[in-house]
């Protein structure tokens, strides 16, 4: 979690069944036990498993992308085409776009699928033209 700072404390058994995946620079998800003493948050680490682990287990994973112009649909596609890998099994892309003679909104599956990743989800956030990025 890159907003803050947190303290896990792990024993020596977990330590050394997740050793393998705490190498710096590596993501991971670490599984907790939560308790408050004395006003204080304390963790104890009950697993680590890798991100991609965790990501793939879940199945794949869809979006639909909320578009303001023609362009970012084109942006979108660039992006899925130069950062998706075909580790993770993939999920359906759908377009979401303003329809200003109705008032409402036009959804557009597009047919395809990639492999996605919440990083890819953040990226596409950035794009000129996407206004929101959902799961389905």
């Amino acid at each position: 979690d890159t907003t803050g700072l947190f303290e896990v404390t792990m024993f020596s058994d977990t330590l050394e069944a997740s050793r393998e995946h705490l190498e710096a620079g590596s993501n991971v998800v670490v599984s907790v036990e939560a308790t408050m003493e004395a006003q204080q948050l304390k963790l104890l680490a009950r697993s680590v498993s890798p991100v991609d682990a965790i990501v793939a287990d879940a199945g794949g994973l869809g979006l639909r992308v909320h578009v303001d112009q023609e362009q970012a649909i084109f942006n979108v596609k660039s992006l899925l085409d130069k950062e998706a890998t075909g580790r993770l099994p993939p999920g359906p892309v759908e377009f979401c776009v303003f329809d200003s003679g109705s008032g409402g909104e036009i959804t557009i599956s597009t047919g395809l699928e990639y492999p996605l990743t919440p990083r890819i989800k953040g990226a596409l956030k950035s794009l000129e033209g996407v206004v929101l990025v959902e799961e389905i």
